[in-house]
């Protein structure tokens, strides 16, 4: 999940600052001396380290990936995560699909709200309903418009009634879909579809989401919620697996300083922290390498433009800054976490995907591309005596990897007269700021919803909920549709690299690196498993009471 997974959630960041971890462990602990003494660490108690605040647990109005990691304890969805992040039955227990793939038919089992009333059919439409109902304005209403008649309703022009979802009875749920989606019960894990208790939403409007209002069906209960502080969930004793539930608890502390978060986990303060701080690779390398867990993400950090804009709507101006980026630079000399340079949008390794796709020139060394470069820009009217000045939003959580790689992309679009200054904001704001397209570039990260390409393309379809930079071509959604209406799996990912393949000559956006995961995991924490979407969630995880009583002690 704009990594505001998004404006995501599916909404990402990544950095750290440059603090000296061996000061810093100084401040901790003086040379020869012990820790004094510290309150006992209740049995049963996770606490992780987030990436950010949370701006809303209402499934209908999230986007950022760190809501997604709280609200995935407290909801499950027709499917759900296993600890490697692949799907599984959540609520509906099997389900069937037509001959013409377009009629799903869910067969839920028996479970019950938090609150004791039973989980039924129609919680489920209730909730796809409110998120697609134009008054809620759910951000991230687009991603089930595969069900039938659902950007109609969200866009006014349908009644809810006419949505393609219906409860047969209590237990048996039936989702028509606009084309054939094999990959939806992969997509049916998110959180926009996940059900939302309609007895508890109809009586207390927004505040349903609020501790003490709060009514879930999943392994965790929210118990409290202070703002800039942390979220506590509490063990819900009527999850329907909740006998393979093992912490008691879990609190989630927003850690957007990623050195801070560092040195709470040195401290024995965190169990485990979703991003490092990049700009001390290499002394967690040495001296903690037992914490990380690093596979290859599907998450891609790229620079948008506002296509709305002059002179961004200059084909010649956006293939130049594609052109002055240095990918390799960035990744191997300035961040050195692991990253992968990303000449396509759609990360490599994604289901059913042939890749192949590639921005222009790659492989050509840097002087080339940068006398290409200079040569679009002065076909576009600038040059050394006239530069363009713009803007480049980003992200200020993480400070320090963030801003040495912000200032990296600032020197280079500078060697081709892009001269930007940089506007850092806090990840709520920026978000908001690009899903409204106020701002000229700005650099985001989308982490995918579900294992799929379309998850990442549909992000340039005209109008679409999370093309920031408003791109539009008629070619590339026409070839967007006709892969969607394909059935035979292998065609269709052929013919959504075809669709790739006609934004990235458009340099519809400049994709920069792809991720790999960068948390930190103590040993003792157990059942954590890196995965290609970095979902963890706290149902299966437990704690080596032991070995963390060793460890906080050492």
């Amino acid at each position: 999940m704009n990594g505001k997974k998004g404006w995501n959630r599916r909404l990402v960041a990544l950095g750290g600052g440059a603090l000296a971890l061996g000061a810093g462990y100084a401040a901790l602990r003086a040379p020869g001396t012990r820790p004094g003494p510290k309150a006992p660490i209740p049995v049963g108690l996770l606490r992780r380290g987030n990436a950010a605040e949370p701006d809303t647990l209402d499934p209908a109005l999230a986007s950022a990936v760190w809501e997604d990691n709280i609200m995935g304890d407290l909801l499950v969805g027709l499917t759900a995560d296993d600890p490697d992040g692949n799907v599984i039955p959540g609520m509906a227990e099997r389900w069937e699909t037509s001959a013409d793939g377009l009629t799903w038919t869910f067969h839920l089992r028996e479970a019950l709200w938090s609150d004791g009333q039973p989980v039924t059919a129609d919680d489920f439409v209730f909730g796809w309903r409110r998120l697609l109902d134009p008054k809620t304005a759910g951000p991230y209403a687009y991603f089930v418009y595969v069900f039938k008649n659902a950007e109609a309703i969200n866009t006014g022009k349908l009644p809810l009634e006419a949505l393609g979802v219906r409860a047969i009875n209590a237990h048996t749920l039936e989702i028509v879909v606009e084309h054939p989606a094999p990959y939806l019960p992969e997509m049916l894990k998110h959180n926009t579809c996940y059900p939302q208790p309609r007895h508890v939403v109809t009586a207390k409007g927004k505040a349903w989401t609020r501790p003490g209002n709060f009514v879930g069906n999943g392994a965790f209960i929210l118990k409290e919620w202070i703002p800039n502080g942390h979220v506590t969930v509490v063990k819900n004793p009527r999850f329907y697996d909740a006998a393979k539930v093992s912490l008691k608890q879990v609190v989630f502390y927003p850690t957007d300083d990623y050195d801070a978060a560092l040195q709470r986990l040195r401290a024995g303060e965190l169990d485990e922290q979703d991003r490092l701080p990049g700009q001390q690779i290499d002394w967690i390398r040495a001296n903690m390498p037992e914490l990380m867990h690093q596979v290859p993400q599907l998450i891609v950090d790229m620079l948008v433009v506002n296509h709305t804009l002059t002179p961004f709507n200059d084909p010649r101006v956006r293939r130049a800054i594609t052109l002055l980026i240095n990918r390799e630079a960035l990744t191997d000399k300035v961040r050195r976490v692991g990253e992968l340079p990303a000449y396509s949008l759609v990360p490599p390794g994604v289901a059913n995907y042939p890749g192949g796709q590639s921005l222009a020139m790659r492989g050509a060394p840097q002087a080339q591309k940068l006398a290409e470069a200079r040569a679009l820009m002065r076909a576009a009217g600038f040059g050394p005596g006239r530069p363009l000045r713009t803007s480049l939003l980003t992200r200020s959580t993480a400070a320090g990897l963030y801003r040495a790689t912000a200032a990296a992309l600032q020197q280079m679009l500078a060697l081709g007269w892009v001269q930007i200054s940089l506007v850092p904001n806090d990840a709520q704001i920026f978000y908001s700021r690009i899903q409204y397209q106020d701002f000229e570039m700005a650099w985001p990260g989308w982490n995918a919803d579900f294992n799929d390409a379309s998850n990442f393309l549909d992000l340039l379809r005209t109008n679409g909920g999370n093309n920031w930079g408003k791109y539009s071509n008629p070619a590339f959604d026409a070839a967007l549709d006709a892969a969607q209406n394909e059935r035979d799996i292998t065609r269709r990912g052929h013919m959504l690299a075809e669709a790739e393949a006609i934004a990235l000559k458009d340099d519809a956006v400049m994709p920069i690196f792809f991720w790999v995961s960068n948390g930190l995991v103590r040993p003792y924490v157990k059942g954590w498993v890196a995965n290609a979407v970095d979902r963890h969630r706290s149902r299966w995880l437990s704690i080596d009471e032991d070995a963390r009583r060793r460890t906080i002690l050492l």
